[in-house]
């Protein structure tokens, strides 16, 4: 429990994980025309051929809002990455899922409230607040989680105003298909009709990076042990100190590519079906 706590119910074991100014306040049109902005600069690159980055595709739990291994502080909280967990590493591994992960968790200590923990201590990541100003209007921006509505509920994105920044937010348990098969990864870039190849995407799991890569993807693991570190070495990759569509380092270039002149992929019926979120206005 933190130390000196002025708080109630499950709040007390929440840690302050908030670093970083708040994101400027900028009324919704505003927010508007950095997505038409960035819908621009994509289509130019398209235009001219060129294997720039125009999407980053940012996981939510772990990467846009703090793990709860981060966000927790109770005696005897699992440490996932922090120390090494061995259940969770097979998690990292793609071996099972975080639903079952915290499902084993919550057994074995009874009364133990995750999805509550998950309402009561989750906020945006402070290091993210700024380079989200900066992002927005250079590229389009998609949250693409498995299944938050399961821990938060229906509605769960309009807890977190910073959203208005991006320009879809994608729930694979939606499509029928999750992170990190393939086609999860192709249904999140076809919700901005854009190709994987041109899309990068940021985990904090391996096991969702490999995923992406097989789509196609450019991908960048998020360290949680280091989130300020991990934010300005996106920001660094991105190279987005220049007025021009942002240019990508090799290291990111795609291990495939579509044929010139192809546009993003039509989408497959699971993707018809799925609920691409628009952010709040």
């Amino acid at each position: 429990m933190a130390a000196g706590c002025d708080c109630e119910g499950l709040e007390c074991a929440c840690r302050v994980t908030a670093r970083g100014g708040p994101l400027p306040e900028v009324d919704p049109a505003a927010w508007d025309v950095r997505r038409r902005r960035a819908v621009r600069r994509a289509a130019a690159v398209r235009a001219v051929g060129e294997r720039s980055v125009s999407v980053l595709i940012l996981d939510v739990g772990g990467v846009v809002i703090p793990s709860l291994f981060e966000s927790v502080d109770l005696s005897g909280f699992p440490a996932g990455p922090l120390e090494g967990d061995t259940d969770w590493a097979l998690v990292q591994r793609g071996e099972t899922t975080e639903r079952d992960y915290w499902a084993a968790v919550a057994a074995a200590r009874p009364g133990l409230d995750i999805a509550g923990l998950w309402r009561a201590c989750s906020q945006v990541r402070g290091e993210l607040r700024g380079a989200l100003d900066l992002i927005a209007g250079r590229l389009r921006l998609v949250a693409f989680t498995n299944d938050m509505e399961h821990f938060f509920g229906a509605g769960w994105e309009d807890r977190f105003p910073e959203l208005r920044a991006f320009d879809a937010i994608v729930e694979a348990s939606r499509l029928g298909v999750h992170k990190p098969h393939p086609e999860a990864f192709r249904a999140a870039a076809a919700a901005v009709g854009e190709r994987p190849e041109r899309c990068l995407f940021v985990d904090d799991l391996q096991a969702n990076l490999d995923g992406a890569a097989r789509a196609g993807m450019r991908v960048q693991l998020f360290d949680v042990r280091d989130p300020a570190g991990a934010v300005a070495t996106l920001v660094g990759a991105l190279d987005l100190t220049h007025a021009g569509a942002p240019a990508v380092p090799r290291a990111f270039r795609p291990r495939s590519s579509a044929p010139a002149g192809t546009g993003p992929p039509r989408p497959t019926p699971a993707v018809r079906s799925a609920r691409a979120f628009r952010s709040p206005r």
